[in-house]
């Protein structure tokens, strides 16, 4: 052993062992412990230049920097006690150290001087572009000079053997590259992803995983499935002494090579020779190792999905993944469809259809779910959980929202997390069930008197049209808004109604009868946001106007029928007391089609044919149902109405003084109506019988 200068201590491999400690005792001073500390982290190359080395005056080198500098740096929101951290930074360090070994010496100062180095996700390099290394902020451009050939080939020299779906790895770790080939299967493209074993990340799920059911977890691509699967295979293994089998098809949870990484703990890896043989060996794995639970990832073509329905009815725990942003798009999807029972087209009777409220032809779940249990990954700290996935499925079907449960967790506390969660169910959602809903028509009565204080409620509010602030807002359903503006246009009203889209700020809701019947859900709203319900059975004209003065309480809410659901306010028509004679109606046609195909889209005046006297009448008051002005152009033994594109005042003029004559009744004076004198305009025809 000696010692070259104050600097450099240069130690005989051959007989340091022979050496007692008590000899290196002065070593314990700082600066010179220090020293040899910053020499020895040194490569190996310079340790023995140093050793071969006799000068004295050698200059002490600056230590080569590392991603853990800046990685683990103080106030980087790494929390946890050293005990528990100290082994998870090391192999987090030795990883990403292991991954920036791919990047070309040219670009990798650059990416050792960002910020983020130690939040590092994947890595881009295509040929004759710039390379791109995506962070949580962004994506950060590596280098100005666009990828060459040698660059890609400096990175597959490093990596193991591509398989059939372009995918492979560093040995011993988690890290997966992916290759973009040209027709020539040369490799033009690469993206490199970082694999990390993120200890606690399935804290938001620990009762799911301790009561034995199986885990469908459902997100977009790069939302953290495999790392959260992983976990759990950890979990599994290590806290539940369970036997576990993990189906590793891509190498991405046991990481690349023939040892598994140490992350999944006491977990077995199977690892699939051809991607297409992924379901036999989900089938071999539990035929040949007896395990308690199975770990599957990427559950995507309907062989798999079938293997892993097998799977769950032989008694096996089973956790896996699957594309999709919510349980919906699982359903539409033909390939994946049996992991939540499978759906099937039912025809009901027509008594089943009549007291579901449905139509006869309905989607329901063919046989039970392969999944107990389902998570939707909305983020790395966030998800929605649905407990019972079979209820979920029939709640969709149904046209419900399902019953779930949002759990939040703090990024910055991974080691003691505080999950947060949120339920979601049918008590506190805007829908209400079908048992609910039946029990609200036995109680018509009640409900009946409920709408009545809730329309009275409303209507208060606009009691003083001329000191309203806003219109009162209408949610129409299945019924064109437009409409519904026009003819509140026409009736002087634009400024006291409006349509709008968001239902938590209407009013009133306008439905169409027959869609009612079949979206029984409506009334759920309706009956949680306490709104009434005004039906329609046809969007013509003059049903939405006995609409509007209904909702503006211009006309009286009527009597409701006994077998009408709650909230329901059926427009009714206006029905004659006697049968009309054809006449009557050829002549009340005359005024429907001259007003609604001529008047109110082309504000154009219309006469009419002459009629008798009382016939008259009743056009009359059609024509002022409308919210229009008529005027008689004939004489008084030939009496005909000329309908004009004018509103009439916006007081509705009283029933009492235009009630409708009888054959009988006194023949009202039709020279009183304003505007006797008219010329004549466009006619329409006689309707054929």
């Amino acid at each position: 052993m000696t010692c070259a200068n104050s600097q450099i201590l240069v130690l005989d491999l051959q007989v340091c062992n022979k050496i007692p400690t008590s000899a290196l005792g002065y070593l314990n001073s700082s600066h010179l412990s220090s020293s040899v500390s910053s020499s020895f982290r040194r490569t190996r190359r310079l340790r023995k230049r140093v050793a071969s080395s006799g000068s004295a005056s050698v200059s002490p080198l600056s230590p080569i920097r590392r991603p853990r500098d800046r990685f683990f740096a103080p106030g980087n929101g790494t929390v946890g006690s050293p005990e528990s951290t100290s082994t998870s930074r090391s192999d987090s360090v030795s990883e990403l150290d292991t991954f920036l070994d791919l990047v070309p010496p040219r670009m990798r100062d650059a990416l050792f001087r960002h910020e983020e180095i130690g939040s590092l996700i994947e890595l881009v390099m295509d040929l004759g572009r710039n390379p791109i290394a995506r962070f949580p902020s962004g994506d950060f451009v590596i280098s100005e000079q666009p990828i060459k050939f040698e660059d890609l080939s400096y990175a597959i020299s490093r990596v193991g053997e591509f398989s059939d779906d372009n995918r492979s790895g560093i040995n011993n770790s988690l890290h997966r590259i992916s290759a973009i080939r040209n027709r020539k299967m040369q490799i033009i493209g690469l993206t490199c992803r970082v694999g990390r074993a993120i200890s606690g990340s399935a804290e938001l799920m620990r009762d799911l995983v301790e009561s034995g059911g199986s885990i469908l977890v459902i997100g977009p691509p790069g939302v953290g499935k495999t790392t959260l699967i992983r976990e759990i295979a950890r979990m599994l293994a290590d806290e539940h002494m369970k036997r576990v089998v993990i189906v590793d098809t891509s190498n991405e949870i046991g990481g690349d090579g023939d040892i598994p990484h140490s992350g999944i703990g006491r977990a077995r890896r199977m690892q699939v020779p051809n991607v297409n043989m992924q379901h036999n060996v989900m089938i071999e794995a539990v035929e040949n190792h007896m395990p308690e639970a199975i770990i599957i990832d990427e559950i995507g073509t309907e062989l798999e999905a079938m293997a892993a329905s097998t799977i769950a009815q032989r008694g096996v725990q089973l956790v896996g993944t699957a594309h999709g942003m919510t349980i919906e798009n699982i359903i539409k999807n033909p390939s994946l469809q049996i992991l939540v029972g499978g759906i099937e087209s039912v025809t009901l009777g027509d008594e089943e259809a009549r007291k579901r409220k449905v139509q006869k032809t309905i989607l329901e779940r063919q046989g039970p779910s392969t999944f107990t249990c389902a998570v939707e990954m909305i983020s790395k700290n966030e998800c929605r959980v649905h407990h019972k996935l079979e209820a979920t499925v029939d709640a969709i079907l149904a046209g419900r929202p399902p019953p779930f449960e949002v759990r939040k967790m703090d990024p910055n506390a991974i080691q003691s997390p505080n999950v947060v969660r949120e339920k979601y169910n049918e008590e506190s959602s805007i829908f209400s069930s079908r048992q609910q809903l039946d029990d609200e028509e036995e109680h018509v009565g009640d409900a009946v008197d409920n709408t009545a204080r809730n329309v009275d409620r409303d209507n208060h509010k606009r009691s003083s049209t001329s000191t309203r602030i806003s219109p009162v807002q209408v949610y129409t359903y299945k019924i064109l808004g437009a409409d519904l503006l026009q003819v509140a246009q026409v009736m002087g009203l634009e400024d006291h109604i409006d349509v709008t889209d968001d239902i938590t700020t209407a009013n009133a809701i306008l439905a169409s009868g027959s869609e009612l019947t079949q979206n029984p859900w409506i009334r759920g709203v309706a009956k949680f946001y306490h709104l009434p319900v005004f039906v329609i059975k046809t969007s013509t004209m003059a049903q939405i106007v006995k609409a509007i003065r209904m909702i503006l309480k211009m006309d009286s809410l009527g009597s409701k029928p006994i077998n009408q659901p709650a909230n329901d306010i059926e427009i009714e028509e206006d029905a004659p007391k006697r049968k009309p004679s054809l006449e009557e109606i050829d002549a009340l046609e005359e005024v429907r089609l001259a007003i609604e195909y001529i008047v109110i889209p082309g504000g154009e005046a219309v006469e009419l044919l002459p009629r008798r006297s009382e016939i008259v009448a009743r056009q009359l008051e059609l024509v002022q149902s409308y919210q229009l002005s008529a005027e008689n152009s004939g004489t008084e033994s030939n009496p005909r109405l000329q309908i004009l594109p004018h509103k009439l005042n916006k007081n509705p003029v009283k029933h009492s003084g235009s009630q409708s004559p009888g054959r009988g009744d006194s023949t009202p004076d039709l020279n009183s109506i304003p505007g006797s004198s008219g010329t004549s305009v466009t006619r329409l025809p006689l309707l054929p019988e």
